[in-house]
């Protein structure tokens, strides 16, 4: 009887731990997700919000003496906070690669466009955008085929999607 049943605890334990490690493993994931994309919607909005940032940032990548500075990834439309299209419009955005900590928020790309609308998608750009880079080849035409490109979707900033 004692054996019955510590071979009963110990399977009830087994499956335990295997139903609830990957229930844990995702609420943490979740939460990860949760915050980053709280503090990037909090960064975008502050810079989007300022005429004299997005005015600076413009110049910085139109700038090809820029071409030195760290945040440029790709001149002349591409820094580590802004893609300007060919036509003007933009796109301020912040990107997460899984590749990089917190390992578990898997690729996310979030952005406020020229048009006041934010997008989202999870497009694997990779580190420093190297993916968009490869892919692009080149600066975007216009905002609209950039965000079919890229198969972003509006979102309302509150969803949780």
């Amino acid at each position: 009887m004692k054996r019955a049943t510590f071979i009963c605890l110990f399977v009830a334990g087994l499956l335990g731990c295997l139903i609830g490690y990957p229930l844990i493993s995702l609420q943490n994931t979740r939460t990860a997700r949760l915050q980053w994309k709280e503090e990037a919607i909090s960064a975008i909005a502050s810079l989007s919000d300022n005429p004299s940032w997005i005015d600076g940032e413009i110049r910085l990548l139109k700038d090809s003496s820029s071409s030195h500075d760290d945040r440029v990834l790709a001149e002349p439309w591409l820094s580590d906070r802004m893609i300007l299209m060919e036509s003007g419009e933009w796109l301020v955005y912040q990107s997460h690669c899984h590749k990089v900590p917190p390992h578990n928020v898997t690729d996310i790309c979030l952005a406020r466009g020229t048009n006041g609308k934010w997008y989202y998608t999870t497009c694997h750009f990779c580190v420093r955008m190297v993916a968009l880079i490869a892919l692009q080849g080149g600066q975007p035409k216009n905002l609209q085929s950039f965000l079919q490109k890229y198969q972003f979707r509006e979102f309302d900033v509150q969803s949780n999607q």
